[in-house]
């Protein structure tokens, strides 16, 4: 086993055998992303389903006056990509960038066919990633609009600490939906 980190990803929602593991495993494409780079940008169509096996990834939105609006910040053991755009082959909305140096593991569309087919344990444990990141969403919508920028902050730093050191503060500011002024003031308080 190449990579225990994705199948202890799929092992926290479904039991996958060994076998059926391999047979992904066998498939995926292995791809390397420096610091900064992107792997995908507006208007391209993602062809794969993106595990992050090492590293930290955003995914944001540029807006007419070119700010970033950051939707999602993805780190090791996660998935990030654009399910739309995956799914529908319609051009992203999205730019997902790497902020630190990044080993994906990626699934075609090809091979999830295959695996979903073959395996159809692999069909539930997309059916029950795509519920968890909708019901994800919907939190984050729902703390924007009723936690405070100083929860927001705190939940967020619980949950990846690593984070501040390794991505603009700007781009922080941008997912928590504050100013960075406000930022400062809130890490300030809490150095």
């Amino acid at each position: 086993m190449k990579y225990p980190t994705l199948y202890q990803a799929f092992r926290k929602h479904i039991d996958l055998s060994p076998k059926a593991y391999l047979d992904l495993e066998n498939r995926l494409i292995h791809k390397t992303l420096d610091k900064k780079e992107f792997l995908i940008n507006e208007g391209q169509v993602i062809r794969y389903l993106p595990f992050i096996a090492k590293g930290l990834m955003v995914n944001y939105r540029l807006d007419g006056e070119g700010e970033k609006h950051v939707i999602q910040i993805r780190w090791a053991g996660l998935w990030l990509g654009d399910l739309y755009s995956f799914f529908s082959g319609a051009p992203t909305k999205f730019n997902i960038r790497a902020y630190q140096p990044t080993e994906l593991l990626m699934i075609n569309h090809e091979t999830f066919d295959y695996i979903t087919k073959k395996h159809p344990v692999y069909e539930r444990f997309f059916r029950l990633s795509i519920q968890n990141a909708y019901i994800e969403t919907l939190n984050q919508i729902f703390n924007l609009h009723s936690s405070s920028a100083e929860a927001r902050y705190l939940e967020l730093i619980n949950n990846v600490p690593a984070l501040l050191n390794d991505i603009p503060h700007y781009l922080i500011a941008s997912y928590l939906s504050i100013k960075p002024q406000s930022l400062s003031r809130i890490r300030k308080k809490y150095k």
